[in-house]
């Protein structure tokens, strides 16, 4: 099994579940031009899943979290969509609360920390 698939199964198996459908993220730090940003996730649970969602969107974490890059763009909401939507590449697969309100597709349930 590779990593993404391996996390994946752990998320939902374990951290990601109908009983603990949320997550937090904890922004650790900004670089100086406002371009990158470290975050650690969470589940309800306060368990650290940083590495497993390293593993899952394939992106580059060290001891201060993950790396998000870009412009223009809300990061934190970047993330919490792209976990949602590998964990659940099919319709059918989303549990209900899922579903983000009033968005364009499905996202966790999640709160900037």
């Amino acid at each position: 099994m590779d990593k993404e698939a391996n996390a994946r199964a752990s998320l939902l198996g374990h951290y990601i579940t109908k009983t603990t459908p949320k997550i937090g993220i904890v922004i650790k730090s900004v670089s100086a031009s406002g371009m990158s940003r470290r975050m650690k996730v969470i589940n309800q649970d306060l368990y650290d899943i940083t590495d497993y969602i390293a593993d899952l969107l394939d992106l580059s974490a060290n001891d201060k979290g993950l790396l998000i890059k870009g412009c223009g763009m809300d990061m934190t909401f970047w993330l919490a969509n792209a976990i949602a939507h590998r964990l659940w590449s099919d319709d059918n697969e989303a549990p209900e609360w899922a579903y983000a309100n009033g968005s364009a597709g499905r996202c966790l349930q999640w709160q900037v920390i």
